[in-house]
């Protein structure tokens, strides 16, 4: 078969490679066939092989970690489960047994692997996963394409749904990347007093504001740039003195900073964005946290599998995120892929496995 494997621990060294092994799957496994796998931002940084992720991976592996596909062929032991059942997985392999799993956290097991990374990924033909990690999906319901990239969709509904809550409130988007844009989309469905997006890069500002020309105006969007005259009045006038919710979703100081100053006494802050360095400065701490009275919380990737759960009944309510995917290409088109995201020029990138 073919895959997208890290062939050699450098930067750009994520190849197409043919003649590799079908694999077969285990006790209590499945083997499954790739209908469409999306590019992740993480895996952006294995083919530039940053210091962020580079340590995780040992060359070669096949990458990637968001797709759905086919049941393919049972492993000896497995019930419940026939070939032909249209799914998704989960990619984080958790051990079941550390103090975050035990109290029902496996998100951040103390020993979670992760397909795409530690081990083979979904960069190929087919990929084998233990029946535990499997998520049934309805077609009707979730179309292949959005079914490649639920696994970035979870991020966002987590972070979402790691506020208090949304409906009624003032909220900020920070940063409008490919999960900002799905954290937007849900923030919306789910009925905020306001949406406020912040970005800076020219193509996903412009396809925030297309986005946002779109809706039909039941909850009020307002699509600025941190560097406008008057960025912080005006959201302030819009928001009756602050929003009451921000979802950081850059990692960029002065994006977080500007957050900060906007919220209003009593917000928070819900912090998936990672910066690029070890350390982050927040300016004039005491004014903007401690005297405002803000929580500040981190999110790490999606609950297992709660919520998974909420984003397959966001879909089903008919929360939309087609405009989330700008590209379509084969399996060989991953460098062009990788290209796109580079320049800001895309938003989620779908691959075909078995299209030439």
């Amino acid at each position: 078969m073919r895959g997208i494997q890290m062939v050699r621990p450098e930067a750009g060294a994520a190849k197409l490679v043919t003649g590799l092994p079908v694999p077969e799957p285990g006790a209590g496994e499945v083997r499954v066939r790739v209908a469409r796998t999306a590019i992740c931002g993480t895996d952006r940084h294995i083919f530039h092989w940053d210091d962020s992720v580079s340590h995780m991976l040992t060359p070669p592996v096949i990458i990637g970690h968001e797709f759905c596909g086919y049941i393919d062929a049972l492993g000896p032991g497995v019930d419940g489960w026939a070939t032909g059942d249209y799914v998704s997985a989960e990619m984080h392999l958790v051990c079941g047994t550390c103090r975050a799993c035990r109290a029902a956290n496996q998100h951040i097991c103390e020993n979670t692997r992760i397909k795409g990374l530690h081990e083979s990924g979904c960069f190929t033909e087919f990929v084998v996963l233990p029946t535990s990690n499997l998520v049934a999906l309805d077609a009707d319901i979730v179309p292949e394409e959005i079914g490649s990239f639920l696994d970035a969709l979870g991020n966002a509904v987590h972070t979402v749904q790691s506020a208090t809550s949304i409906a009624g409130r003032h909220v900020l988007v920070s940063g409008y990347g490919a999960i900002g844009a799905m954290a937007a989309a849900v923030v919306e469905f789910e009925g905020a007093a306001s949406l406020t997006i912040t970005e800076v890069a020219p193509g996903h500002l412009d396809r925030a504001r297309e986005w946002a020309s779109q809706l039909s105006g039941r909850v009020p969007v307002k699509v600025v740039h941190p560097a406008d005259e008057g960025f912080l009045e005006s959201v302030r006038d819009t928001t009756s003195g602050g929003v009451d919710v921000v979802l950081e979703m850059s990692g960029a100081k002065p994006a977080i900073n500007a957050a900060l100053e906007l919220l209003y006494p009593g917000g928070e802050m819900v912090m998936l964005g990672i910066p690029n360095g070890q350390a982050l400065t927040l300016d004039g701490f005491s004014r903007n946290v401690i005297f405002k009275g803000l929580t500040l919380r981190g999110v790490l990737g999606r609950q297992m599998f709660a919520t998974w759960h909420e984003m397959l009944s966001l879909l089903g309510r008919g929360l939309d995120v087609r405009h989330i995917v700008t590209h379509r290409l084969p399996l060989r088109g991953f460098a062009d892929g990788i290209a796109l995201l580079d320049a800001g020029d895309a938003h989620k990138v779908v691959l075909d496995p078995f299209a030439d």
